[in-house]
């Protein structure tokens, strides 16, 4: 980019923002389907390589490879910005994915989602039976 200061500084910015969605995203994600924290620490570092391939291409963009501070900043305050303004909504969508997630797993569960309308026999009565096999059973009373 030869054209000056302000169009490097606003593509760093859009670029900075875009991480900051990149990673409400990955938030949203982890939230929404309760991730572990072997698959957090996976996302996380995935999230980081994409970082830096950004910033990477960021810099051979702006100055032929040459990571300037003022790209640096830039990306951080875009991202910041992005984190700040949207987290709440990030958040609340969520809680709403989550929601639909729980409601749609108790469906199939169920059987309704492929118009069945009902349970094959016993289905529901499994947790019952598991309960049965874990207590002990109780000793024979001697009869005199």
């Amino acid at each position: 980019m030869t054209g000056g200061l302000v169009p490097a500084g606003v593509f760093c910015l859009a670029a900075g923002a875009a991480l900051g969605c990149l990673f409400l995203l990955c938030k949203a994600l982890r939230l929404a389907l309760g991730l572990g924290p072997w698959a957090t620490a996976l996302v996380d570092v995935l999230f980081c390589l994409v970082c830096g391939a950004v910033s990477f291409l960021c810099a051979l963009a702006v100055d032929q490879g040459r990571l300037r501070l003022f790209q640096a900043v830039f990306q951080g305050l875009g991202a910041w910005a992005a984190i700040a303004g949207l987290d709440p909504l990030a958040a609340g969508a969520a809680r709403a994915a989550k929601g639909f997630f729980r409601r749609g797993r108790a469906v199939l569960r169920e059987g309704k989602a492929f118009g069945l309308g009902h349970s094959p026999a016993g289905a529901g009565q499994g947790s019952k039976n598991r309960k049965k096999f874990r207590e002990k059973p109780e000793k024979a009373k001697k009869k005199t």
